[in-house]
Order: structure tokens, then C-alpha cells, then sequence
């Protein structure tokens, strides 16, 4: 098996499973019990939380635990808009947000919020000028992820703060799933951040919302004693935990991972450079895990499927648009209806090897081949 989609989900890091095991069996109580088993268990969630913001230098936030970066960016979306709503009904994002925030911002507009959706150049960075020019007294939020899942690119994070900085009424929210345990950035940048722990070797089922501390949000689910006033239910304590060994296993030997994966990128870029009817759609702003290219004779799930009968796992958009014939990011980047229609995403890991990716672009060649 050669897998090369660790944007869609990430294996579970064999130290956060063992730990997962042990903590479960050992402190597997309800973290509101009034008696000495619940309180170690609020004990080590209080621990948990405090050692994720400090790994994250994030002591200026709370965090509330989510089912995953779904639920935070609806969180912070709904949250924020809710409550300023007497404020203001003006949100700007970019147009190459998750799902999760597209299809949120038109849940809003339909009830009567403005939307505005940001240009961008050449390369996908959005125009900071108009962000500039497109704030009104009515502005209420700013919505940007720092990493594009599909093709990997980045926006500058510290550009966009500081043109928020001359407007303080105005939030910054970004989704950081691709970022937070991917690129070294000051994360404290932006008031609201959500993120998802399967995409960093860990569990499927817990993320979160960090939420600069002073900022008031509408709850969108309700009762149940929890550890946040934003957001009721009994806490997980064990998919908690496990989140706090995620963070901690991940951000180990970080640089050493990130010096292997640009290595990767870099022969992989080279290798499908060199093959016939193959066009790169990532760009220098796109971060070292993500590839995108595009096998111009065969659409992208044709590609995807002769790929995976050989064990070659990897995506064609997003996995939560998967069903997509097209990459709307692709076609919105580089104008090409063809190229948006046969992209491939390759993801890399620090697990990846060069052997794997001799055999993907073997196989790449092989198409070639059969073509001609």
C-alpha cells in the first residue's frame, strides 16, 4: 500500500493509540462526577488543555473542544455572527475556503448576512487591498484559512493581521487544519482558529476552536455540563487527552519532519516535471505537503481509480467534496477547465518515502505508455 493522502486523514502515531489505550483503562471517568475519579479526570483535562496552549503559544486563548475543525468553523462562524449581529452582518472570506465554511457563510446569507468573497493574484493570494477597502463600520468578521487543502496554498497570515489591526472591532477567524502541526507560524495571529486532530496522528473526532480570550460567542449546541460555556456535552476526556499527546507527538523533532517532507516535495515536483502531459498546479506558495498536478488526458477520478487498483491511495479534490467532477480551486487559480477536471492531490508525511513516490511516477509513465 502507498498512501499519499495524509491531507484527507492521518494514521494514528502508534505513541498517541498506546496512550489512548492506557488512559482510557486507567481514567475513564465523567470529568463532571463530583467524586475523586471525576476530579482526577477534570485534573488531567485542565493539564491537557494548559500543555496544547503552551505548545501552541496560544496562552491568550481558550480552547473548546469540538467534534473536529467542522464543528469549530461552524462555531466560530455562527458563533461570532450571532452575537454581533446588532453590531454588524458584513463577513469577508476568500473563495478557497473548506466546505465547511462555504457552505456555513451561505447558511448566513440566508438569513440576511453579507458575504464577501475576496480577489486573489496570479498565484491565489488574496488581494489585500480590497480586504482593506471592503471593510465598513458593518464588518464583523474575517474569515481565512492559512492553507488551501486541494493544492497546498498558503496566505500570509501577518499581512492579513496587520490590516486588521486598523480595524479592532473586526475578528480574524482562520481554519488552521492544514496548518497547525504542517508550517512553524504564529498561530496567536488570529482571534478564532479552528483545527482537527485526524489530520495530525490522531483520532478521528476531536478538534477544536481556539478563541481569543474576551471574545463572546452564540453556543449552537446547548445543555449538558461541559468545560465551555460555547459548547455543551459531556467532555471526552480520553479523545482529549489523546489530543494533547497528538500535539505533543507531533510538534517533536518538527524541523527534522519538515526538512524530509521539502525533500520529498522537491523530487516529486521534479519527477512528474519530467513526464509527458503533466502540468504542476501547486505553486511556490503552496506548502511542502501538497502536490497538485494535473494528467491532462484522463479526468481526475479515472486517474484516482487506475492509481488505486495499483495500491497508490491519493485524492482528486477534497475528501469532503470527493464526489466533485471538477476542483473549483484549480480552475479558480490557473483559468483552465482541463486542469481543474484531471487534478490529482498527493499529500506527503514525514512517512513517506522516495521509494513510494518512484512508484507513483512509475505508474504516471506507465499511463503514457498505454496512451500511446
Amino acid at each position: 500500500m502507498i498512501y499519499l493522502d495524509y491531507s484527507a486523514t492521518t494514521p494514528v502515531d502508534k505513541l498517541v493509540l498506546e496512550d489512548y489505550i492506557d488512559f482510557s483503562r486507567s481514567n475513564f471517568a465523567n470529568s463532571n462526577s463530583l467524586h475523586k475519579l471525576g476530579k482526577e479526570a477534570l485534573i488531567d483535562l485542565t493539564n491537557t488543555t494548559k500543555n496544547i496552549k503552551e505548545k501552541l503559544n496560544l496562552l491568550t486563548h481558550e480552547l473548546i473542544y469540538t467534534s473536529g475543525a467542522t464543528e469549530a468553523n461552524n462555531l466560530a462562524l455562527k458563533g461570532v455572527a450571532y452575537k454581533n449581529r446588532s453590531k454588524g452582518n458584513h463577513i469577508i472570506t476568500s473563495p478557497f475556503e473548506h466546505s465547511s465554511i462555504t457552505t456555513t457563510l451561505n447558511y448566513l446569507a440566508k438569513q440576511g448576512f453579507i458575504i464577501d468573497v475576496l480577489d486573489f493574484d496570479d498565484y491565489g493570494r488574496i488581494d489585500l487591498e480590497e480586504l482593506d477597502s471592503l471593510i465598513t463600520d458593518e464588518t464583523i468578521l474575517v474569515s481565512i484559512g492559512i492553507v488551501n487543502s486541494e493544492v497546498g496554498l498558503s496566505q500570509d497570515l501577518n499581512a492579513i493581521r496587520s490590516v486588521l489591526n486598523n480595524y479592532p472591532n473586526v475578528l480574524l477567524h482562520s481554519d488552521m487544519t492544514q496548518a497547525i502541526g504542517k508550517i512553524e507560524l504564529d498561530f496567536s495571529l488570529a482571534d478564532l482558529i479552528s483545527f482537527s486532530a485526524h489530520k495530525l496522528y490522531g483520532f478521528k473526532g476531536i478538534g477544536g476552536l481556539f478563541v481569543r480570550k474576551g471574545i463572546k460567542l452564540t453556543p449552537i449546541i446547548h445543555g449538558g455540563k461541559s468545560v465551555s460555556q460555547y459548547r455543551g456535552g459531556t467532555p471526552p476526556t480520553n479523545l482529549i487527552h489523546s489530543l494533547g499527546k497528538t500535539i505533543e507527538v507531533a510538534l517533536t523533532d518538527f524541523e527534522k519532519k519538515l526538512n524530509k517532507i521539502k525533500e520529498l516535495n522537491l523530487y516529486l515536483v521534479s519527477q512528474l516535471q519530467r513526464i509527458d502531459n503533466i502540468v504542476v498546479n501547486s505553486s511556490q506558495y503552496s506548502i511542502d505537503q501538497i502536490v497538485n498536478f494535473s494528467y491532462l488526458p484522463l479526468a481526475s477520478n479515472k486517474l484516482q481509480k487506475y492509481l488505486s487498483d495499483k495500491n497508490i491511495y491519493v485524492s482528486t479534490t477534497t475528501a469532503c467534496s470527493s464526489d466533485k467532477s471538477i476542483s473549483k480551486v484549480v480552475k479558480e487559480i490557473t483559468g483552465s477547465y482541463e486542469q481543474a477536471t484531471t487534478s490529482i492531490r498527493v499529500s506527503l508525511s514525514h512517512l513517506t518515502t522516495k521509494d513510494e513516490i518512484d512508484l507513483l511516477t512509475f505508474a504516471l509513465r506507465g499511463l503514457n505508455s498505454e496512451n500511446s
